[in-house]
């Protein structure tokens, strides 16, 4: 008994090291992830006017309602970012239950459990996913939910899978690829069986729940949708229109097919990548075909929209395959340890071979790790110097003034009540006809925002605050604060 819980016990373990690597991350400054604010803030936007469907803006809205409660009891987004230090650490945790209860090995005899403890870890330690669990990004939740999705759809539990693909495709697109690849094994499944003279699959239609639940949220929120953006599914185009202005290209190369299967894994996975080839039948036969579509089908789609330049390429979009493809490298060292096993026919050598490949790329991820997080951490620990002073400028206002922002940072490091915002954009002409209004009407209000956007309206008030420019250049890039008065 003491045995088997020994892969148990070194995964907690490394878990917990990793939590606290993380902790200290969190504990080390503010978010630098500014896309994390724009979520927050629309959770914030969200209770001042839960109608305004179009502060979604081309995102999907889950993650923006499920922040909601949150603020709604005083919560920040400080809090969403220990809430993913968990859910990084839960998402290694279902791998290695699940491929601890399908793996094998013939010859080397290697325990399942070895397996899965190897491909725990990798998927624990992997640079990139480390880095999201300090953020309050979606990620960590994303890859939660969409392994989920492929272990409940592998094993048949169609309400659970319907119910995890129904949230997932309301987080992030790369869901609606997988959705995809359910629908395509529900179609092709029953002919492949016909075909090779299997007995039909019984009870097979409720497979179709997978399906239809997610499908009716997407036209759902389509529906909703639509009176905001003039257009079905408007917010798609809008997604790719902004991704090509941002890349300044509207389609990739033949390259650009490899960037997410090949050269961000070598970024973010280093030493294990080279493992991973070996162990793709094998993961195929014992995880399961479904198991490793619903995945592909991720990869899949993150490629195809960087090639059409319809996503900015980030390393973390590949956030939700790393599982994939830490799976694929544990399955690859037990095999190299079963054909050295069967090679010297002795199964000894073989786990001797598949304990040394084990320690080597567990060292060399350690130190790619080591490394990463370094960089990462010192990024968290230099900030944002103007916007953290900009921040502090503004919370020592005297009493209680309405405050036009429309920078999520600013508002954020704040720390101020959500209900003293005004979020019209500042660059907007008729925000500022606002302002001047507010002014006229309740006294002085103050405009924080960056530099630039206030160039052409110095007239309006007086700049009380400058930071990360020469507060005599309009055209500056720093931050700054305008009190205007009656």
């Amino acid at each position: 008994m003491r045995a088997r819980r020994l892969p148990e016990l070194a995964l907690a373990l490394a878990l917990l090291a990793l939590a606290a690597w993380r902790v200290a991350c969190v504990r080390a400054g503010p978010d630098i992830d500014t896309d994390a604010y724009a979520h927050h803030m629309i959770a914030r936007a969200i209770l001042a006017d839960p109608h305004d469907l179009a502060v979604h803006w081309v995102w999907l809205p889950l993650f923006h309602y499920a922040q909601v409660p949150l603020v709604a009891l005083g919560g920040t987004m400080q809090d969403v970012r220990w809430l993913d230090v968990a859910l990084s650490a839960a998402l290694p945790v279902v791998l290695y239950r699940y491929v601890r209860r399908t793996s094998t090995s013939a010859e080397a005899d290697m325990t399942p459990a070895a397996t899965a403890l190897l491909a725990a870890v990798i998927a624990a330690a992997c640079p990139i996913v480390m880095q999201m669990g300090t953020t309050a990004q979606p990620e960590p939740l994303f890859a939660l939910l969409i392994l989920g999705v492929a272990i409940t759809f592998q094993e048949r539990r169609y309400p659970a899978a319907a119910l995890l693909l129904a949230l997932a495709v309301m987080l992030r697109y790369e869901a609606w690829a997988a959705l995809g690849a359910v629908a395509g094994v529900l179609v092709l499944e029953p002919w492949w069986r016909r075909a090779r003279g299997l007995p039909r699959e019984e009870g097979a239609w409720r497979g179709w729940w997978v399906v239809a639940a997610p499908v009716a949220l997407i036209l759902a929120w389509a529906a909703l949708r639509r009176p905001v953006d003039g257009q079905w599914f408007g917010f798609l185009r809008q997604t790719r229109e902004f991704a090509n202005d941002a890349t300044h290209t509207k389609l990739g190369t033949l390259k650009d097919w490899f960037y997410y299967p090949v050269w961000v894994p070598i970024r973010v996975m280093g030493p294990v990548l080279p493992l991973v080839p070996f162990g793709v039948a094998r993961t195929v036969r014992q995880q399961g075909a479904r198991f490793v579509l619903v995945l592909l089908a991720c990869l899949g789609f993150v490629s195809l929209t960087w090639v059409t330049r319809s996503s900015l390429g980030l390393d973390r979009h590949f956030v939700c395959i790393v599982p994939l493809y830490a799976t694929f490298a544990a399955q690859g060292a037990t095999a190299l340890a079963d054909w050295v096993a069967a090679r010297s026919r002795r199964a000894q050598v073989g786990r001797l071979v598949g304990g040394g490949l084990a320690v080597a790329l567990l060292a060399g991820l350690y130190l790619e790790l080591e490394v990463w997080m370094g960089f990462w951490r010192g990024s968290i620990e230099r900030g944002w110097p103007e916007r953290t002073a900009l921040a502090e400028f503004v919370r020592d206002l005297p009493g209680a003034p309405t405050l036009y922002c429309d920078d999520a940072t600013l508002e954020m490091l704040t720390g101020l009540d959500r209900r003293r915002f005004d979020r019209h954009w500042v660059d907007d002409p008729h925000t500022w006809d606002l302002i001047q209004q507010q002014a006229q009407a309740h006294g002085p209000v103050y405009v924080a925002t960056w530099r630039r956007k206030m160039r052409g309206h110095e007239g309006a008030g007086e700049l009380v605050f400058v930071a990360g420019a020469d507060p005599a250049d309009p055209t500056g890039t720093g931050v700054a604060v305008m009190r205007v008065e009656r």
